[in-house]
């Protein structure tokens, strides 16, 4: 290759020298020997780039008189490592060209893209546009643009078909019932489940959803978070709610993400909990978050509502002792630092208690494979995927993104964890538009005795 670009080099200064006066520093730009080392074939730039950088070049190198008949009218038709393909549409004829001036515009080409074997210059015909030409062109482009507004107007009103079913469809709720056994039941008992309501009411006061729980007739009701919208000016559907139902059973909340940034403000990972009370590994106290208390928690415990954070309760069903444990730090960076203690002991004390943990965020069960997690885990957060794609799952959760089951996420339904029954709800919030094939639930639980 460098043989044959040192003669080319030489037989170019040869041209040059026999056929143009210019000086030596004009002859060395036009065949620059670093372009040839510098330049790659492969650069990728402009195509159309490349072919106004080689005009203006071999404008500087040919006269006025060769530039207008030949060098104007060529197109660039292929310019790689192996081929410039060059369509030439002017009258002049190719024979004097090639003779006298083929060689030293190849060699300056070559000096601008690159090296390229083989240049080829071929005589094209203008064709000039028949009428009837024309007129086919203009119905071609009609038809192709006919064809593509109908298609877009019927995708469009596919969506908003969708849209408006969806709409109409979410307006209620459904429910879900699951069935858990336990030798720790005495007796049956139902709870009910109410996640992820984000300040949406279902009547007025929540009137439907209300009516609805209370001819369930549960023993327990768990609220497992983000039944308050962090945006919501108001607190008041939550509490119309709980207030509704003070006397229907006893009623345990539990704070999601939206509680938390409403009044914590921080996302509750450890780094974060640690720099806001000033704790380390040597110098932590968990019982920090549940002696703490807000606004909204002294509304709900005023209507009768047992707010849990990292703490348990227990409720008495029949002659069956049932430990609830509500988890605050969901985060898995900070549930085993600032819930451990806490955990454990409502884990392991009173063995003879049904255990259920009440937890936003399924997150922590993906992360830590722990031996025991209780009798029941009740979570909300993930809305269900947004979407259910039949044959393929829940559609997307921000953790996890699209198709999280299939990264071993907890999305929506019932699970087991260890031997532990795991329930997610898909929540009662259609405030999303995009909820699909994934209406808003209520979650009912029926535990017997195994």
């Amino acid at each position: 290759m460098w043989r044959y670009l040192i003669s080319n080099y030489i037989k170019a200064f040869w041209i040059a020298e026999s056929k143009y006066p210019y000086t030596l520093s004009q002859r060395k730009e036009i065949i620059n020997m670093d372009n040839f080392v510098s330049s790659s074939p492969n650069r990728s730039y402009d195509f159309e780039t490349k072919e106004q950088r080689i005009k203006a070049h071999l404008k500087t190198v040919v006269s006025d008189e060769v530039y207008n008949k030949w060098i104007e009218n060529f197109v660039f038709e292929k310019i790689d490592s192996k081929k410039i393909l060059i369509g030439y549409y002017g009258s002049e004829p190719l024979k004097e060209f090639n003779k006298n001036y083929r060689e030293i515009v190849w060699i300056h080409i070559c000096s601008v893209v690159g090296y390229v074997k083989k240049l080829k210059i071929i005589k094209r015909r203008k064709k000039i546009a028949e009428p009837h030409d024309t007129a086919a062109k203009k119905i071609k482009s009609h038809s192709a643009k006919l064809v593509f507004m109908s298609i877009l107007c019927a995708f469009l009103a596919l969506a908003a078909a969708v849209t408006a079913c969806n709409y109409v469809i979410n307006r209620n709720f459904t429910e879900t019932f699951y069935s858990v056994s336990s030798l720790k039941v005495n007796n049956a008992m139902r709870i009910i489940q109410i996640s992820d309501l984000h300040s949406v009411s279902y009547g007025k006061n929540n009137s439907k959803l209300t009516e609805r729980i209370q001819k369930l007739k549960p023993d327990i009701i768990i609220f497992t978070g983000d039944c308050l919208d962090s945006s919501s000016p108001s607190d008041s559907e939550v509490i119309n709610l709980c207030s509704s139902l003070k006397d229907t059973a006893p009623m345990i909340y539990v704070y999601g993400n939206n509680e938390v940034k409403r009044f914590y403000d921080i996302n509750l990972n450890q780094d974060e909990l640690d720099a806001k009370y000033g704790f380390s590994d040597e110098s932590r106290s968990p019982e920090v978050l549940s002696s703490e208390t807000d606004d909204f928690e002294k509304e709900l415990e005023a209507v009768g509502v047992k707010v849990l954070k990292n703490e348990k309760d227990t409720v008495t069903v029949g002659s069956t002792q049932v430990d609830i444990y509500g988890v605050l730090t969901s985060n898995p960076s900070s549930f085993w630092s600032y819930s451990g203690k806490s955990f454990n002991s409502f884990l392991y004390d009173d063995p003879n208690n049904l255990k259920i943990t009440a937890i936003h965020e399924p997150t922590v069960y993906e992360v830590y494979n722990y031996d025991y997690w209780g009798d029941l885990i009740l979570c909300g957060h993930t809305h269900g995927g947004t979407a259910k794609i039949p044959f393929l799952g829940p559609l997307y959760t921000h953790e996890n993104g699209l198709f999280p089951e299939r990264s071993g996420a907890y999305v929506y339904g019932r699970y087991s964890v260890s031997g532990t029954p795991l329930i997610v709800s898909s929540g009662l919030s259609n405030k999303n538009i995009l909820r699909l094939n994934n209406k808003p639930e209520l979650v009912i639980i029926d535990i017997n005795k195994f």
